[in-house]
């Protein structure tokens, strides 16, 4: 029996710096995990790096002044989404802006000035986001007008007269309006049309327009051009989303990161023609953010690789290397690699009706044993997102407990384009589960593969799928593992936050009038197909996926005998973001793969042919 515990802390306790953002003085903030969740760090420009926050719960995101050195940053209550923000100075402790602990508070940026924040916020009704400005003296947030549903403030104008509020109504589409921050008087900056994404507009100096990412008109997004109420002129149009955008402080430059099957590479753009000026080399990983230097001489950014937690890392404007800026292990040299991670390979599988479904496959080390690895399928949430070959320190243990993983991108996916993402939406939903069962058959039918020995892996909507292909593919698995998944639509659209259920009945369907469709799509009326033996885990504080949805299912299963355990964190919400609440599931998981698909029962019905 392998050591469980030895084989996770090797993967699960090498620390990760993400989010970076520069301050105007030049110092670097980040978050850095090392601690256990992660929490606010600064380089400053003499190299030395400290933590600035010790909470145990993490921080959500931490945003450079545009002014001095100080940042502001934000923080939920054990998961539960309702973002407060603090004031860091350059010096000394944390301030709080925010003291509504039943209100959800979106970043929206620093003023010109950097006197203000812009923030929306849900304290008017749970439902709807309003935007609003918050002093950073202490004075009062002032509501600049009332929205219905959902917004984000996305940028503010050069001179501070107006921001650009963004309204999202559904995955796919997001338009702007202009919204006048002394009267709250709001125009369309956007022209009509539904069904087109207008996505991190940065303004240019002279407030004469701004540049952002667009699909309009195209399946991928792309960087544009425009002036308020113009149609996007495009500048850069790649055949894969462009997914990140900052401007250089001078103007000049466009930073941006294109998304290649999932892999990110950084390029810097001509921010008049659009034309490529450099794309610095970079190790192949996952970008998250991208921050300019107040120089303009450089830029940083985060990078998660497969093999490795997140660093950072800085691009000269006019070079073509990037090089390593800060390892959140604080070694030196750093720490590099992780002994015993293993790379992501890309592959690809044949759906029922022949649609190629891209894949990622993390093979174990050295050959398979007699009668071939067991297999574990994982299938990521949203569903409008895309498996990343990023750092995934449970898959890498499951991978070195001597388990093949597999990562599909069903259809429904993000980064493969429009067309590609709508192949799953409402009555079609059923086409991405059975995505599920061809990639059952296609490992099934490896040489290295034990097809009796097969499971399933999922949180959320991955969660939600794994249930529907265990209840209406029985025979095929082994085992099967779901985080927060839903259980049954109708009681998930009676409990999730009121924030949430507009645009998820725009993906799903509306629970009033789909209804019908919505029961059909729900794994719980299935239940008593399944077979397989289920690792269930929730977090009782998820405004997103409550707790009901989980205890439906386990429930379901032990009226039956059917092997279930069920794991719950009281501090954490929609994800499991604390070190030990982490390395907790974690290890139920490696045990319960260990007895199950490695050791265990296999299924009695034939692989799917």
């Amino acid at each position: 029996m392998p050591d469980h515990a030895a084989l996770l802390d090797r993967f699960l306790s090498a620390p990760a710096a993400t989010l970076p953002s520069y301050a105007a003085d030049g110092r670097l903030y980040y978050l850095n995990d090392i601690a256990g969740s992660a929490q606010v760090w600064q380089r400053l420009p003499d190299g030395t790096a400290t933590a600035r926050t010790t909470h145990r719960d993490a921080v959500a995101f931490v945003h450079g002044s545009c002014i001095d050195g100080s940042a502001v940053f934000g923080r939920d209550n054990a998961g539960d989404e309702r973002v407060q923000l603090h004031h860091l100075p350059a010096e000394g402790a944390p301030r709080a802006l925010t003291t509504a602990p039943a209100v959800m508070h979106g970043w929206g940026g620093f003023a010109p000035g950097g006197k203000a924040v812009g923030v929306t916020a849900n304290a008017r009704n749970p439902a709807h986001a309003d935007p609003c400005i918050l002093p950073l003296d202490g004075s009062p947030m002032r509501r600049l007008r009332e929205e219905e549903g959902p917004h984000e403030i996305l940028a503010w104008h050069p001179e501070g007269e107006s921001l650009l509020l963004a309204s999202t109504p559904r995955a796919f589409e997001c338009t702007l309006d202009l919204v006048d921050t002394r009267t709250g008087a709001s125009i369309p900056a956007t022209p009509g049309g539904e069904g087109w994404r207008h996505l991190s507009p940065r303004w240019r100096g002279d407030g004469a327009g701004f540049w952002l990412l667009t699909d309009r008109g195209r399946d991928f997004l792309g960087v544009a051009w425009m002036a308020p109420g113009d149609t996007p002129q495009f500048l850069h149009t790649p055949d894969a989303d462009v997914e990140k955008l900052e401007v250089s402080p001078d103007g000049a430059i466009l930073a941006v990161v294109v998304n290649l099957g999932g892999w990110s590479q950084l390029r810097l753009l001509d921010a008049t023609t659009g034309a490529v000026l450099a794309e610095p080399r970079h190790p192949r990983g996952v970008i998250q953010k991208l921050s300019w230097h107040p120089s303009a001489t450089h830029l940083a950014f985060d990078l998660l690789q497969p093999v490795r937690p997140g660093t950072i890392w800085t691009a000269p404007r006019g070079g073509t290397a990037a090089r390593l800026l800060v390892d959140a292990t604080a070694e030196t040299p750093p720490r590099g690699t992780i002994p015993g991670a293993r790379p992501w390979e890309e592959a690809s599988f044949p759906a029922h009706d022949g649609l190629e479904i891209p894949t990622f496959l993390i093979r174990p080390e050295g050959d398979p044993p007699p009668g071939g690895w067991p297999v574990l399928i994982w299938v990521h949430g949203g569903p409008e997102m895309q498996a990343l070959p990023n750092w995934r320190p449970d898959l890498q243990a499951i991978c070195a407990l001597g388990i093949l993983v597999m990562v599909p991108n069903i259809r429904g996916s993000t980064g493969y384009g429009r067309a590609y993402a709508a192949l799953d939406d409402r009555e079609l939903r059923m086409d991405a589960v059975r995505d599920v069962a061809s990639a059952h058959a296609f490992m099934a039918g490896q040489a290295e593969v034990d097809a009796r020995r097969i499971g399933a892996m999922g949180q959320s909507y991955g969660g939600w799928m794994v249930l529907m292909a265990t209840s209406h593919f029985p025979d095929l698995w082994a085992a099967a593992v779901e985080y927060y998944g839903i259980a049954r639509w109708k009681t998930f659209f009676e409990r999730t936050g009121p924030w949430r259920v507009a645009h998820r009945a725009a993906e799903y369907g509306d629970p009033v009038r789909d209804a019908e469709l919505l029961e059909a799509l729900s794994p719980l009326h299935k239940a008593d197909a399944i077979a397989c033996p289920m690792l269930v885990a929730q977090g009782l504080t998820d405004p997103r996926v409550p707790p009901h949805e989980s205890e439906q299912i386990v429930a379901a299963l032990r009226r039956r005998g059917v092997p279930v355990e069920y794991l719950t964190f009281a501090d954490e919400g929609h994800g499991f973001l604390k070190r030990d609440n982490r390395r907790t599931a974690y290890m139920a998981v490696l045990a319960f793969l260990e007895r199950h698909l490695k050791g265990g029962t296999v299924p009695s019905g034939p692989p799917l042919a």
